[in-house]
């Protein structure tokens, strides 16, 4: 299913609210399927998101709700240029995450943890994500629920339709829930896959996607992406996906430290996100999809590690060059 928006006397009307799969990889033929081998570009020597920051200071008592499965509506704008505002000038961006958050989760690895296990660990994993996100939501007059994360090995059925993409993860803005292909480490690097925090970076791009949900970005963004030609509807697309990556590197630097991420590992996640740009999987320098290239897409992670600012992450404002 998708966004059904049409515009009546300047309103933005939502009929039959879905919102279509946000997925960490763009075209799924650009993506290697089980047994097969993929040729990926060199590995650039981009900087580490983030130093290694100090001891986590930030209190560690804070009352974590469970995953909820009936979150309250999504907020909508009412016209496109409300739309345009909640995309370009949205209050989260006058926000700060705290850096750095005492919340560790185990190692997991993905190539050996059982579906269980990993559905266990990600479930866990998006504990430290609300802590990390809830505060910065609410002080912006957002809500943050806690969404329920779900790792499939078959086709799986989402309210915003069937997922059969097995090498991917996605966020559902219809159920406000994620999805994770346990089959997704076979799209990185075989050299990559040993890194901690792999799994945990992919869930924390779709926690991004369900930031985004929660403080109408996402619903904004949609708006203007079907009322746009193509062209500037992948622009559109790429903001979004890049801006996901952003906030993933934000949450990442923001725990670092409790979970003992070296500045080698940091390095390789970032080398993680580049080689799943939309030139590196298809093999095309020159290709122009929705998600964006491997070093733009490095490029929003790293800046996300290297601050505490929301701002930093607003892919909206930022030159066309920036989001290729």
């Amino acid at each position: 299913m998708r966004v059904l928006i049409v515009a009546a006397i300047g309103a933005i009307v939502v009929v039959g609210f879905a919102i279509t799969l946000w997925s960490f990889i763009a075209t799924p033929q650009y993506v290697a399927g089980p047994g097969t081998q993929t040729t990926y570009a060199p590995l650039p020597t981009e900087a580490p998101p983030t130093t290694q920051p100090p001891p986590p200071t930030e209190p560690p008592n804070v009352e974590v709700p469970a995953p909820d499965k009936n979150p309250s509506d999504l907020p909508a704008p009412e016209n496109y240029a409300e739309a345009t505002a909640l995309m370009e000038k949205n209050p989260a961006y006058a926000e700060s995450v705290a850096i750095p958050t005492d919340c560790a989760v185990d190692a997991v690895d993905v190539q050996t943890a059982s579906v269980d296990a990993l559905e266990k660990h990600l479930n866990g994993l998006t504990a430290c994500l609300w802590r990390v996100w809830s505060p910065p939501l609410v002080a912006a007059g957002f809500e943050m629920p806690r969404p329920p994360v779900t790792v499939f090995t078959s086709k799986v059925t989402t309210a915003c339709g069937k997922m059969d993409d097995l090498v991917n993860a996605v966020y559902c803005g219809a159920d406000q829930r994620v999805y994770y292909g346990k089959l997704l480490y076979v799209a990185i690097p075989k050299e990559l896959r040993k890194t901690p925090f792999i799994a945990d970076t992919v869930i924390a791009h779709e926690f991004g996607h369900a930031i985004q949900a929660r403080t109408g970005i996402l619903i904004s963004e949609k708006a203007w992406e079907d009322k746009s030609s193509k062209e500037e509807a992948l622009v559109l697309s790429r903001r979004t996906e890049m801006q996901a990556d952003c906030l993933a590197g934000m949450f990442t630097g923001s725990v670092a430290a409790a979970n003992n991420l070296s500045p080698a590992d940091l390095k390789n996640l970032g080398l993680m996100i580049y080689n799943l740009g939309d030139d590196v999987l298809a093999g095309d320098p020159t290709v122009v999809a929705d998600h964006g290239t491997g070093k733009a897409r490095q490029s929003w992670y790293v800046a996300g590690g290297k601050s505490d600012q929301l701002k930093t992450c607003n892919t909206y404002t930022a030159p066309a060059s920036k989001v290729r």
